[in-house]
């Protein structure tokens, strides 16, 4: 596959699939889900949701119709997309929200032991997405300021955690109106209780050095900033106001 010529925005091209799905045996995601108890369909039906994220993002109903009318994506797993209901999308969501925390760890650490960098710079932020319906059913929906100037629909607070290469560490959803600066010892904490136990023999995440934690002004109160200088993090704030 010629990856420079390659154009990922179309679909119908065999080559996108090719490369994504390379990248997915790459990082041993499927075998990852087959040990977390993922047999042969629900691994075929994550396998057909995360690489049609990746090239052609959109919701289960699209996805389903990508798989079967515009990916070949079915020649090279050999799985017959076209006879996948398309309940078994919505399924595999859950499966896959289910096993959230474990997916995550295992990325970072085989992305980790791929390109072999070290841990010096955590950044972090948090945004926030709307509701088009009245999510009654997400225990996360609330109303708060939309930073999308939705702030009559039903949010939820999305937080990530990068580290300086741009590989994600950590995500989580929050209530959308949750306080910003007081989600940060949550996630630092998280990121420990993840990732110090160590996977494949490698190192926890921060048994070399406490991180650099970057962040933006409104996130870092006193209450944080006192909180991590308490654990001996460096930290970084950024802002464009003038400090003294």
């Amino acid at each position: 596959v010629d990856i420079d010529s390659l154009e990922v925005q179309q679909p119908r091209s065999i080559g996108a699939e090719h490369v994504a799905y390379e990248v997915f045996k790459q990082l041993e995601l499927d075998s990852k889900l087959t040990e977390l108890g993922f047999n042969r369909h629900p691994l075929n039906a994550a396998i057909g949701t995360v690489i049609g994220r990746m090239i052609n993002p959109g919701s289960e109903l699209s996805t389903h119709d990508w798989l079967q009318n515009h990916s070949g994506l079915g020649e090279l797993t050999g799985y017959d997309y076209g006879g996948m209901a398309l309940v078994r999308m919505y399924q595999v969501s859950d499966l896959l929200l289910k096993h959230k925390g474990a997916i995550e760890r295992h990325l970072y650490h085989r992305e980790r032991s791929l390109f072999g960098f070290k841990e010096t710079i955590t950044l972090y932020d948090l945004t926030n997405t709307y509701l088009e319906g009245s999510g009654k059913g997400n225990d996360n929906a609330a109303y708060g300021r939309s930073k999308e100037k939705r702030s009559d629909c039903p949010l939820v607070t999305l937080g990530l955690v990068l580290d300086s290469s741009g590989f994600p560490k950590k995500s989580k959803v929050f209530t959308g109106n949750a306080s910003e600066p007081e989600t940060l010892e949550e996630m630092i904490k998280g990121l420990r209780e993840t990732f110090d136990t160590p996977e494949d023999g490698q190192q926890g995440l921060f048994k070399e050095e406490a991180p650099t934690i970057v962040m933006d002004a409104g996130i870092a109160t006193e209450d944080n900033i006192k909180w991590l200088k308490g654990h001996h993090y460096h930290y970084l704030v950024v802002s464009r106001k003038r400090h003294r």
